[in-house]
């Protein structure tokens, strides 16, 4: 059906790209030689810059769904859009990278969930080790496979006039499991690089399409202003607006809370990256060239749908369904032959990278964590074994099953979304805690883990039940969204009671345990009993910084002249001169200041490390 449409020219384009794309990954790991075993295949021998690494979780995240799902939005919001993204991943990302990643690299561990064998004790370590590997599995990596597959079906039906979700699991499944059994983790970092460039590049040449095709910034900004002479203004503002139906300022708060709380304190594909640094300070980089690339990558993706605004204006009030094809209408409106086939290949090339790295990882984390710790003598689970790599990778094919079926029974792409980051959130303040405060035990991991899913759905039931709660919901399904997003804050809250008092009235960890954690991680925080006992043992008498506070603020600093050089990019392109220049200024100003302030903050984490295990 794909070679059958007026498109053979992209469908070309396309297959050639992936083609190339699939033999740089399947070589990649005798390119960059990782080495043989589990730590060639998951971890790329440890061997990666933090650049690289940067770059491929950006494009991880650059899910299929991302360009549905963000355009969509921009449809219905406008420029504030990119109030959407910064409040999720600009301060949240920062944290990870001050806070966390040298702690993360320096334990020297596998996955997130071996995190657990190290800061709890006896049965309960091995029982929260094989939940957490199970829940991210399910909850984490699945959703967002069927997300991604959903997203690539969103993309390639206007296009190609593709009606069923079969046909298109037919057209990409046999590379994507083709490409995910032949190349582990140094494939994906190494495809990704390319990736980016290719999805910046489509992203250039659609946007001059569109302003050309507009007369320029100022023609864009007169159209706009012509097809929306009432909400111009909510189109072209700086900053979210009051009232808004789908992105107002309570919702960006929402969703900075619910997307910030415990970012850091938990890990699983970001693991991934940190873990195979080559070393603690490179680990610390990644997150920052990660947002970096990110952000550049949808504030491009994003700005041209401004033009398809200007011409249908219809799109403002769209549905969801309708609204999640609006990329699909804008690639095949302003790109020509064979550009429409790159800028397709590069977003189908980054569906391949974020499905295979989360299976890669999925299938590390059901091995190191599930199977090993069920059958801790077995042979065929060596980490050295080629055996070891083969059960992993049939592993594999059974996420990939599993997403299959979630992108088969989803519609909705942003309530996806809105659903993990609520039960995600629930308990997401008690990744903080775990690492910061030496009274949490397993216990209390349990009052969390249990409690948050649990008082989410329970919200879920008996909000609705409240009238002025179901008035709010009956809205819009804008204002549901806006809801739910409340709900999984509420939920924070009351969870967090929970496992608090739970972790006062219990006793701690073994006084053994909880030293053995902090020579090993060296945690920030209300660590001081634990903290005295183990310098007094190893001799140290000089005084702990004061890292935690000092990270947050460079943190905020560093947040804030991010946030300023995105809203300067996208003023320039509407031709608001006067306000990109004064964003753009604030953010070289601040990008000044926070450079050396970080280099000088991981300066002062690596010291702290002292002689862990790197």
């Amino acid at each position: 059906m794909l070679l059958a449409t007026a498109h053979t020219i992209d469908t070309v384009v396309i297959g050639i790209y992936l083609l190339v794309s699939f033999g740089i990954g399947a070589f990649a790991s005798r390119i960059l030689r990782t080495g043989e075993g589990e730590e060639g295949y998951y971890l790329a021998g440890r061997r990666m810059p933090g650049w690289v690494n940067g770059i491929s979780y950006a494009v991880t995240a650059m899910n299929a769904d991302v360009a549905p799902l963000y355009c969509g939005l921009t449809a219905v919001i406008g420029l504030p859009i990119a109030w959407y993204y910064l409040s999720r991943f600009t301060f949240a990302w920062l944290l990870m990278a001050l806070l966390f990643a040298v702690r993360w690299r320096s334990m020297g561990i596998r996955t997130g969930p071996e995190f657990y064998s190290v800061r709890f004790g006896g049965h309960g370590a091995k029982f929260v080790r094989i939940y957490s590997a199970l829940f991210a599995i399910a909850i984490n990596m699945v959703p967002w496979l069927g997300a991604g597959l959903l997203g690539t079906h969103k993309i390639l039906a206007p296009v190609f006039d593709i009606d069923s979700k079969v046909t298109t699991l037919t057209i990409v499944l046999p590379l994507l499991v083709a490409y995910v059994w032949i190349s582990g983790f140094a494939g994906v970092v190494f495809t990704d690089v390319l990736q980016s460039l290719v999805i910046v590049l489509a992203s250039i040449i659609l946007l001059a399409t569109v302003l050309v095709d507009h007369g320029g910034t100022t023609g864009l900004t007169e159209e706009l202003i012509a097809a929306h002479p009432t909400e111009h203004q909510e189109i072209l503002s700086v900053f979210p607006v009051p009232g808004h139906e789908a992105l107002g300022p309570l919702v960006v708060l929402a969703w900075f809370i619910v997307a910030t709380i415990g970012r850091g304190g938990s890990v699983d594909l970001d693991g991934q990256r940190l873990f195979s640094a080559r070393s603690p300070r490179e680990a610390a980089k990644v997150p920052i060239w990660a947002a970096g690339s990110l952000f550049l990558m949808l504030l491009l993706l994003t700005l041209p749908v401004l033009g398809l605004l200007a011409s249908r204006p219809e799109l403002y009030h769209a549905s969801p369904s309708v609204r999640e094809e609006t990329y699909g209408m804008l690639i095949n409106e302003h790109l020509p032959a064979g550009v429409l086939g790159i800028a397709l290949a590069a977003l189908l090339a980054s569906v391949m990278s974020t499905i295979d790295s989360h299976m890669n990882y999925g299938a590390q984390t059901f091995v190191n964590d599930v199977l090993r710790q069920l059958f801790p003598h077995s042979k065929w689970l060596n980490p050295d074994s080629k055996i070891c790599v083969w059960i992993g990778r049939m592993a594999m094919l059974g996420i990939l099953a599993c997403g299959v079926g979630v992108m088969l029974a989803a519609d909705s792409l942003f309530r996806i979304a809105t659903i993990i980051a609520g039960m995600f959130a629930s308990s997401a303040a008690f990744f903080w805690a775990q690492w910061w405060w030496w009274r949490v035990n397993f216990l209390s991991w349990v009052a969390a883990m249990v409690c948050g899913p649990l008082v989410y759905f329970g919200l879920g039931w008996w909000l609705p039940q409240w009238e002025w709660w179901a008035t709010q919901i009956a809205v819009s399904p804008a204002n549901a969204d806006t809801m739910a997003m409340l709900q999984a804050i509420i939920s924070i809250c009351l969870t967090t009671i929970v496992w608090f008092v739970v972790a006062l009235v219990t006793a701690p960890e073994s006084h053994e345990t909880l030293c053995n954690f902090y020579r090993r991680a060296r945690p920030l925080g209300i660590w001081g009993p634990i903290r005295d006992s183990v310098r007094t043992e190893e001799g140290l008498d000089t005084p702990v910084p004061r890292l935690l506070l000092a990270g947050s603020l460079v943190g905020l600093l560093g947040a804030a002249w991010i946030a300023a050089a995105v809203l300067g990019l996208s003023q320039l392109v509407v031709g608001q001169y006067g306000n990109s220049l004064m964003l753009g200024t604030v953010s070289l100003v601040g990008a000044a200041m926070f450079l050396p302030l970080f280099r000088w903050h991981i300066k002062r984490m690596e010291d702290s490390q002292l002689a862990t295990p790197t």
